[in-house]
C-alpha cells in the first residue's frame, strides 16, 4: 500500500526503519542516578506554569512540580500507548483478514516498539520516585469509572468508533514536539535539565516519528473508506476529547494534591489559587500556543482542516482556525497608533 500524504514514507520505508533503527531497552543508562536538583521536562510545556499564581512558588516548589509533571507525563504515555493504542491495533490485526501484508508488519512493530516504551516510562518512574512507585499504579494520571467504562466500549468496536486515528494522529505528534522541545532545552542549556529524562525521551522519538507515519497509513487504509456518518461520529467524539486536553485538569489537580502533601504551607492559598485558574488555561494564548497551534502539531493541523467534519474543533483552539493562524485581538502594545 502507498500512500499518496506529502511526505509520508512509504510502508516497505518505515518497516526498514523498524529493523535498521530498533534498539533494546538496556542502551539506555538505567545506573546513572536521577539528579533531583535539576528540571526533568522543559518548562514551559507543563501547564501550571501558564496560571498567574505559578508565580508564587518558589524555586524548589517550581522545580518539584516541574518533575511530578515529568512523571505524570511518562504515567500519560503508558496509559495512551499501552491501554488504548495496543488494545485497537492488537483487534485489528486478529480480526482484519484483507489488512495488506506490509501494513500489518508495521502494526506488529508498533506493538512491539511500545511494549518497550511502556517499559521504558515506567522504569524511569520507578527510578524517579521509588516512594510513589512501589508497584505500577497509576499515581498521576486517571480517568474516571464512566470513562473507563466508555474507553473500553469504543475500544471493543474500532471500526465504528473511529475517533482513535485522530486521537493517535494528535497526540502523536504532540509526543513528537514535545521531544523536540526537549532538544531545544539541552541546546539552550545543557545544565538545566536531567539527562536520564532527556535520554529516555530521545529514545522515544526515535520510534514516535515514524509511528505518527503509519497513523496516516491508517487514516487512508481505514478511515477514508468509512461512510460520512461514521466521520461524523469521529469527529464529534474527537472533539469532545480535545474539550478536556484544551482545559486540563484531572493530572493537574493530582499533582497539586502531591504537592500539598510535600509543602504543607501551600495549602492555605496558593494551592486554592491555582485550581480555581485551571479553567483559565482554555483561554491561555500562551498555553495554546505550546500545545494547540500550527507551531506544535503542524500536520495534524493540515489534517483536521482536510477533513470537513472537524470543522466544529477550531472553536476550541484560540489561536487556529482551519485557514491558518487566528489574529490576535488583543490591542498593540502601547495602544493603537
Amino acid at each position: 500500500m502507498v500512500t499518496s500524504r506529502l511526505g509520508i514514507e512509504t510502508l516497505e520505508a518505515l518497516n526498514k526503519k523498524s529493523v535498521s533503527m530498533a534498539y533494546g531497552i538496556e542502551a539506555l543508562d538505567w545506573a546513572r542516578p536521577i539528579d533531583r536538583g535539576k528540571l526533568w521536562s522543559p518548562e514551559h510545556i507543563s501547564p501550571l506554569t501558564h496560571l498567574p499564581s505559578y508565580a508564587r512558588l518558589s524555586v524548589e516548589q517550581k522545580r518539584r512540580y516541574n518533575q511530578l509533571f515529568a512523571v505524570g507525563v511518562c504515567e500519560q504515555f503508558v496509559w495512551f500507548e499501552q491501554h488504548l493504542l495496543c488494545i485497537v491495533l492488537r483487534k485489528l490485526l486478529a480480526e482484519e483478514r484483507d489488512m495488506p501484508a506490509q501494513l500489518r508488519q508495521a502494526i506488529e512493530h508498533f506493538i512491539a516498539e511500545e511494549d518497550k516504551h511502556s517499559e521504558m516510562f515506567w522504569r524511569m518512574c520507578e527510578k524517579a520516585e521509588p516512594a510513589l512507585y512501589p508497584t505500577r499504579a497509576f499515581r498521576l494520571f486517571n480517568t474516571s469509572r464512566l470513562q473507563s467504562l466508555v474507553t473500553k466500549f469504543m475500544l471493543g468496536r474500532p471500526r465504528t468508533f473511529l475517533l482513535w486515528i485522530w486521537a493517535a494522529i494528535f497526540f502523536e505528534e504532540r509526543t513528537v514536539d514535545y521531544c523536540r522541545q526537549y532538544r531545544k532545552a539541552i541546546k539552550a542549556n545543557p545544565e538545566q535539565l536531567d539527562p536520564s529524562f532527556c535520554e529516555l525521551h530521545e529514545f522515544h522519538f526515535k520510534d514516535e516519528a515514524r509511528h505518527y507515519q503509519l497513523d496516516q497509513h491508517l487514516l487512508t487504509w481505514l478511515y477514508d473508506p468509512e461512510p460520512a456518518w461514521k466521520k461524523a461520529l469521529a469527529a464529534r467524539m474527537f472533539k469532545e476529547l480535545m474539550r478536556a486536553y484544551v482545559s486540563p485538569r484531572r493530572t493537574s489537580q493530582r499533582i497539586l494534591q502531591q504537592l500539598g502533601v510535600e509543602f504543607p504551607d501551600l495549602k492555605a492559598e496558593v494551592l486554592p489559587a491555582l485550581r480555581r485558574e485551571l479553567p483559565s488555561l482554555k483561554t491561555s494564548r500562551s498555553f495554546h500556543q505550546a500545545a494547540f497551534s500550527r507551531d506544535a502539531v503542524p500536520r495534524t493541523m493540515e489534517l483536521f482542516a482536510e477533513y470537513p467534519e472537524h470543522d466544529g474543533l477550531w472553536d476550541l483552539f484560540l489561536l487556529e482556525d482551519k485557514h491558518g493562524p487566528r489574529p490576535d485581538p488583543r490591542p498593540p502594545v502601547g495602544g493603537a497608533r
